[in-house]
């Protein structure tokens, strides 16, 4: 089994040597630096699964290793806690800002240090193992039939070329605020944090949207159904969406749904989510969207309507297929997968869509959905 590897930066020879004997002796691979300068050369050195640093340093301080660090995309997913003393309240404060994990006051205790760490530690092996899970629930699906190949392919290339946007704007971001914290006003630190939020809400969506696909062409793809109330379930959805778009269009949701219906959450929100993502990317800002949701006989209605680009006519019948993107639509950020997620979720729910559209004048989708499922799909 491999050792895990820490770096500890600590100036004052003492307390590093004993920090040091204290994480050998529970078995850890231990590294130590005098200053920051040979701490940031041991860390780029020897790629270490954690990293302790002191605050005061001289050459280069605790908090200039750290935005080395998280500046470094090989070493940013470092967890990284500081040592600092108790009365520099300032100190922790920055530090955490820039991005520190974590911080240990001095005086600290055997115990305090090995708590501190086995809680980080055990927080990033969880998140990696949630990361290598979702990865090779993707690979399994993408390579388990050889006639698949060219989606795995189309697949990786996208993932590759559509993920690179959302996170340059997310390193851009973090940048600025790292770099220049001290010079923006709450205003624009706050355009700042929404542009990242916006990102990492793009880049699930797109990670969604491929692994529905990969069970979707591997067969996999099942219905689990239970009663839902669609109104209530579709309310936050939209709240979401809103605060997302930062009141760039203008919603409105109606519903005389009063009774649920039976229908599968995950599919569901599909479905939804992507009919108003599509509204919004291809809507100007300042018009409408509108969300209605009705029922008669048996059969459930929801309608999108926008106020955006349109639709050609040549495109049409092809807006369901995988990939497929409107000529006018080419140049908006998109996997080309969400219509064709949301009619497989409809067609499993035993449901149709229908869509009306003028270019330039806005496109409408008419979902139908049976409130009660044929007892083959139960």
């Amino acid at each position: 089994m491999t050792m895990v590897k820490i770096i500890v930066i600590e100036d004052e020879a003492h307390i590093r040597e004993e920090v040091m004997e204290w994480l050998q002796f529970e078995g850890y691979h231990i590294v130590g630096a005098p200053n920051g300068r040979m701490g940031l050369a041991a860390i780029q050195r020897e790629q270490p699964e954690l990293i302790l640093c002191d605050v005061s340093m001289p050459e280069m301080d605790g908090h200039e290793v750290l935005i080395a660090v998280r500046s470094d995309p090989d070493l940013s997913h470092i967890p990284f806690v500081f040592l600092t003393a108790s009365a520099d309240r300032d100190a922790i404060r920055k530090g955490m800002n820039l991005g520190a994990d974590d911080y240990l006051t001095k005086p600290f205790t055997h115990s305090e240090v090995l708590n501190a760490i086995r809680s980080i530690l055990q927080k990033k092996a969880l998140l990696d193992s949630r990361v290598q899970n979702q990865m090779n629930s993707l690979n399994m699906a993408l390579t388990e039939e050889r006639e698949k190949r060219l989606l795995k392919s189309r697949l990786v290339a996208m993932f590759s070329h559509d993920f690179r946007n959302p996170l340059t704007s997310i390193l851009s971001s973090s940048s600025i605020l790292r770099n220049y914290n001290d010079r923006l006003t709450p205003e624009r630190k706050q355009q700042q944090f929404d542009r990242i939020d916006g990102s990492v809400h793009l880049l699930i969506q797109m990670l969604d949207e491929m692994l529905v696909a990969a069970e979707i062409e591997g067969g996999h793809l099942e219905l689990a159904p239970e009663l839902v109330d669609l109104t209530v379930f579709t309310e936050p959805i939209i709240e979401e969406f809103r605060l997302i778009d930062h009141d760039a269009h203008q919603f409105l949701f109606q519903s005389t749904l009063n009774t649920p219906i039976m229908g599968d959450p995950k599919l569901l929100r599909h479905i939804i989510s992507n009919l108003i993502s599509n509204a919004i990317k291809y809507s100007p800002s300042q018009t409408q969207i509108t969300i209605f949701l009705m029922g008669q006989d048996g059969v459930v209605q929801l309608i999108v309507e926008d106020q955006g680009i349109g639709i050609p006519d040549e495109s049409l019948s092809h807006l369901f297929e995988p990939f497929h993107r409107a000529a006018n639509a080419r140049s908006v950020k998109g996997t080309g997968l969400g219509l064709s997620i949301a009619k497989q979720a409809i067609d499993l729910h035993g449901g149709s869509i229908t869509v009306e559209s003028v270019v330039n004048q806005g496109t409408r989708f008419t979902v139908y959905l049976p409130s009660h499922l044929p007892q083959e799909r139960m």
